[in-house]
């Protein structure tokens, strides 16, 4: 994503990155021979901006309230189980460095393993059907919703269904969590004993794999496909970077035809285009 084409930026105001401009939606082409001028951004006001609608989905709570009440118990499941992995994952780091794994800090990080494991799965659960049920009964979502949103959202109800029957099921989930990733990590292939989280495990592999080929994959994309395109607000006369990303779309082919680029469905590059004056007739 990264390496694609420049993308239409829309440069909508406020740009957080502006620093005290931001409040008025100011910009820095407001100064006068700004283009003279180096550049001063507000790195913190960006990473404040993107926190704030990662972790509470700012944009969604201001401008959908019925479905952020949906959505957010459903990331918020997500976000418990990732930190609970990387929780998980540091344990067994500690436990490979010496931490007794029956000790009392490690008694301490497995409870509260369960109790991040009994809320993700439930918000899961609950915000995964409140979802589906937005998307079936709302008439603007129902309509862009195809059958791969509905996979998407069931299989996130599997996985969490799965997850709560093995944390019902079993003595405790952090240790069959610790387990598996201990033996993963030492290549120890020792046979799993609760079927439950086997079966908890195989789904969440699969939605590894899965999701990034999914609009789901913004999980990890969101400052690609949202951030960056709303607010990359950076002249080219300022990014070398920029200057050869357009020098090399001007190469891309243009074959289909609309007036307002002279097009007749010849192959054609953009500079071809930029350069032809659509006004202008052609001699016989």
């Amino acid at each position: 994503m990264a390496a694609s084409p420049l993308h239409v930026r829309w440069e909508l105001y406020p740009v957080p990155h502006e620093g005290s401009k931001t409040v008025y939606g100011g910009s820095f082409m407001e100064e006068k021979d700004w283009w003279t001028k180096p550049r001063h951004i507000s790195h913190w006001g960006d990473i404040k901006a993107l926190l704030t609608e990662v972790l509470f989905l700012h944009a969604t709570f201001e401008h959908n309230i019925k479905l952020w009440v949906r959505s957010y118990p459903f990331h918020v499941g997500m976000y418990m189980l990732m930190g609970g992995t990387i929780i998980v994952l540091c344990a067994v780091f500690a436990q490979l460095f010496g931490l007794n794994p029956q000790g009392g800090l490690m008694l301490f990080v497995g409870n509260v393993i369960n109790a991040m494991v009994l809320v993700g799965t439930l918000c899961i659960i609950i915000g995964g059907i409140g979802l589906i049920e937005r998307r079936r009964n709302d008439e603007g979502l129902r309509r862009y919703s195809t059958p791969e949103h509905y996979f998407n959202l069931i299989i996130f109800i599997v996985f969490g269904l799965l997850g709560l029957a093995a944390w019902a099921f079993s003595p405790s989930y952090f240790e069959l969590a610790r387990t598996f990733i201990y033996n993963l990590i030492t290549f120890n292939f020792a046979p799993q004993t609760s079927v439950l989280f086997s079966l908890h495990l195989l789904v969440g592999f699969f939605l590894l794999i899965w999701i990034p080929m999914t609009h789901m994959g913004h999980v990890f994309m969101k400052y690609f496909t949202y951030h960056d395109i709303r607010w990359g607000d950076e002249p080219t006369s300022y990014s070398e970077k920029n200057k050869q990303k357009i020098l090399e779309a001007l190469k891309f082919n243009v074959t289909w035809s609309a007036k307002h680029i002279s097009g007749d469905g010849a192959p054609k590059s953009w500079v071809d285009v930029a350069t032809t004056n659509p006004t202008e007739k052609k001699e016989d």
